[in-house]
């Protein structure tokens, strides 16, 4: 019986099994810069991730200004001077987020009135419970490990064995979500969890099939996989 369940954030709450960096990838192609290519947005992109990082006042941003100061950020390295662009590319991301979370929700909700404890573990920026606050999803989790926050990041399995001390609770009695097969899924399996892997519309299959207890094309699949070990939600 799973009493608790975990999830990453980017590319598991926010959107069906898609990394960021693959989502900014689309949504470049379909702006004027579209022939930059993708060694220089991937640059570009996780060079806004370290500058998220080491500004201690992206800890109070929502998803919007969150989104806005990243790609800023992203056009800074990319030597764009185009503020409206800068906006468009921005909305273009946070706005199919809000709908996925908002929709997330609710299957948290579900989860949660069905007594299973819920927690997020995510390598972030420190902001993590703001946007939990922002889209209410603060009331329904025990456990919240921001890595900008603990200082543990995934994959490490010690952030993953934390998270079972603050829920006091077994590893084979808590299940992972999570769209990263290396950062989640396999330290989620190597203490014991069972696993389940977020992969969207894409066409995957698990490295090491035995290192997952099922796969997902979107959340909403979660409590059908739950309904396989016997478990009504």
């Amino acid at each position: 019986m799973i009493s608790a369940i975990l999830f990453d954030w980017g590319g598991t709450l926010d959107s069906d099994g898609l990394h960021w960096l693959d989502r900014f990838y689309e949504i470049y192609s379909k702006t004027d810069f579209k022939d930059i290519s993708k060694p220089k947005i991937k640059e570009a992109f996780y060079w806004a991730d370290a500058q998220a990082e080491k500004d201690p006042s992206i800890r109070t941003a929502g998803l919007r200004e969150m989104m806005d100061r990243h790609v800023r950020w992203q056009f800074e390295k990319l030597g764009l001077k185009d503020p409206k662009q800068a906006i468009a590319v921005a909305a273009a991301f946070w706005k199919p987020s809000e709908r996925i979370l908002r929709r997330n929700r609710r299957i948290l909700e579900n989860l949660s009135y069905h007594g299973i404890r819920l927690g997020i573990i995510s390598n972030f920026y420190g902001n993590i419970e703001t946007l939990c606050r922002e889209f209410r999803f603060f009331s329904h989790l025990k456990v919240i490990l921001d890595s900008a926050v603990v200082g543990m990041y995934k994959p490490d399995p010690k952030i993953f064995s934390f998270a079972l001390e603050k829920l006091g609770l077994p590893a084979e009695q808590v299940a992972f979500v999570g769209d990263s097969f290396e950062r989640d899924i396999v330290p989620a399996k190597s203490i014991g969890m069972r696993t389940y892997w977020l992969i969207g519309d894409q066409n995957k299959t698990p490295p090491s099939p035995h290192q997952t207890d099922g796969v997902l094309c979107s959340l909403e699949d979660l409590p059908r996989e739950l309904l396989k070990t016997g478990q009504a939600v």
